[in-house]
């Protein structure tokens, strides 16, 4: 008896369906892109969160009643005929297995009309089975309805996360795509909230302003490059100031399509260090045009990866027109010992105060744990940024900035307290959040309001902050602090069996908290205050470096002073 036979062809379309929808999110950027190559305008997406049920709505070109049947089967294409027509193809999608995978793992019912016909058609499919066409009073374009996904599947089911984190998924999503395309208006409407609304006039900008809010948008850096063998390069990166927890203020474009190359990411990265912190991320959005032949957008089943030929001299080309682009953004301030920028009066000659002191000698009553500390004098400040210090070991420089954090970080550990009182703001901020983080908002409610936040939701993604932890009371801008909080909250990893929601954050909660407070570069110092800082690194558990890894202290040996000197003797 034959033990091989054919698979049900059914059961062959929801097993292939696992290499193109991997969840709801994937659902979502197959219909928009399929939108986009009907030539839409506009396009709208409809989110219900309770059962993940998905409506894409476009003004597109339709599709005609008899194409219908043909459209949700597997390879049924109108954008090739053969594979040579790969190598010039620019729309979004190209194989033909979108509307087939769906429609095997949901029910899926897609209505249509062409532009210039009275009437519409109508068609579902439920779990890859057709039912009959039908008619339908429509607007001209496509409407298609995905519902009871991974009903028959309960393994992928189950493995979904959260709601609140499928939707954050597939925001992320719109948002790239919105980017991607910045002369389509776009709209996510997540029950009854509109998420993102872009204005569709072809100005990026206008839609990173209606993403990320007028602070980010307003301080990017256009890049335009043209170079040999029709390579374009254009778009927009962030000062490295601005960066956060994950990779989600990112798009890389390769002619038209948004991509996934980490060689290409990698080398984009690497031109914002060392400004950008280490696990933090910075901003950009860059597209790159290429002749048709130089790019293989069919290595991945879902399109999302794309191979390069040459790819090592655009990693390099990228990585210089970056750096070079931030370089000219930002020329930097160099300040010399004798004009820092001044601070106010007292500042110079009362001490650096530490809050969790008591009054008198800072640290009074604590054994020091690490002498050489407490034998260094401070001779000068650097630059308002290093403390000049002599010890046994040699000459020393102490990062200020770095010191304090880590005063700070071990404090806010060691007393969680100080971190979670409420400290009321005289005038509310509002905050406008991306996909990660209003998902992160959502989720963690309630332990940001334990924490010391006190934040109200006025309507789409802003928030209205009226209260922050009292470690940031000394701050002179708050804005920006929620969102760093929800990045740290918004990442992949899950909480799941975890005591409290936030338990695997509150480290790196706790070194953002003393990034805030610590004293900042450019502060000019008094001796004593850089005393009362060298007395109190003595106390903390471990002096070396800070939360992020910095380190704190760089010795100078006289023996490596002699050598720079040519001295070889007394």
């Amino acid at each position: 008896m034959s033990r091989i036979h054919r698979l049900d062809p059914i059961v062959a379309n929801q097993i292939a369906a696992g290499e193109v929808v991997e969840r709801p999110a994937s659902v979502v950027k197959e219909l928009v892109e399929n939108s986009l190559d009907a030539h839409s305008q506009t396009i709208d997406v409809a989110i219900d969160p309770g059962r993940l049920g998905i409506e894409v709505r476009d003004n597109g070109d339709g599709i005609d009643t008899e194409d219908l049947p043909r459209a949700i089967e597997r390879h049924s294409t109108s954008k090739l005929t053969q594979l040579a027509d790969l190598e010039h193809s620019r729309t979004l999608g190209f194989r033909g297995e979108a509307l087939a995978a769906i429609a095997s793992v949901s029910e899926l019912t897609i209505s249509s009309r062409p532009h210039g016909l009275d009437n519409g058609h109508r068609l579902t499919v439920t779990f890859g089975h057709p039912g009959a066409v039908s008619l339908v009073s429509l607007n001209p374009g496509t409407r298609i309805v995905v519902d009871r996904i991974f009903e028959q599947q309960p393994a992928r089911l189950k493995a979904l996360r959260t709601p609140a984190a499928e939707v954050g998924a597939i925001q992320h999503t719109i948002q790239q795509l919105a980017i991607a395309r910045a002369d389509v208006q776009m709209r996510l409407t997540v029950g009854d909230r509109i998420m993102v609304d872009t204005p569709g006039h072809g100005n990026v900008q206008a839609a990173l302003l209606s993403i990320f809010g007028r602070d980010l948008a307003a301080s990017v850096v256009p890049i335009e490059y043209r170079g040999e063998s029709g390579l374009y390069l254009h778009g927009y990166v962030a000062p490295a100031d601005h960066h956060r927890a994950n990779r989600f203020g990112q798009g890389l474009y390769v002619n038209g399509r948004w991509v996934t190359n980490w060689a290409l990411r990698a080398a984009i990265e690497e031109a914002f260090r060392p400004n950008v912190p280490d696990r933090r991320f910075p901003y950009f959005w860059l597209w790159l045009e290429l002749e048709d032949g130089a790019v293989d957008p069919n290595a991945h089943p879902t399109k999302a990866e794309v191979r390069l030929v040459g790819e090592h001299r655009v990693r390099a080309l990228l990585h210089r027109i970056v750096k070079e682009a931030l370089t000219l953004a930002s020329p930097g301030q160099i300040w010399s010992y004798g004009d820092a920028p001044k601070a106010d009066p007292g500042t110079l000659a009362e001490p650096l105060q530490f809050e969790w002191t008591r009054p008198g000698v800072p640290g009074e009553g604590r054994p020091g744990l690490h002498q050489h500390y407490r034998d260094l004098v401070p001779l000068a400040q650097w630059r308002a940024k290093y403390i000049i210090a002599q010890g046994p070991e040699g000459l020393c420089l102490i990062d200020q900035h770095a010191a304090h954090e880590r005063i700070y970080f071990e404090h806010f550990k060691n007393d969680q307290m100080s971190v979670a009182t409420a400290q009321p703001l005289l005038l509310a901020l509002s905050e406008t959040l991306s996909a990660t983080e209003w998902a992160a908002f959502t989720a963690h409610r309630a332990a940001l309001a334990e924490w010391g936040f006190d934040v109200e939701s006025l309507g789409g993604t802003t928030v209205a902050i009226r209260a922050v932890p009292s470690a940031f009371h000394d701050l002179t801008s708050h804005q920006g602090l929620l969102r760093t909080v929800l990045e740290l909250l918004g990442g992949e990893e899950s909480t799941a069996g975890l005591e409290h929601p936030v338990t695997w954050a509150q480290e790196a909660y706790y070194a953002m908290a003393a990034c805030k407070a610590a004293i900042k570069a450019n502060r000019p110092l008094s001796m004593l205050a850089m005393q009362s800082l060298l007395e109190e690194m003595s106390r903390v558990q471990d002096p070396r470096g800070c939360p992020h890894g910095r380190p704190t202290l760089w010795v100078l040996t006289i023996e490596e002073v002699d050598r720079r000197f040519g001295r070889t003797g007394r």
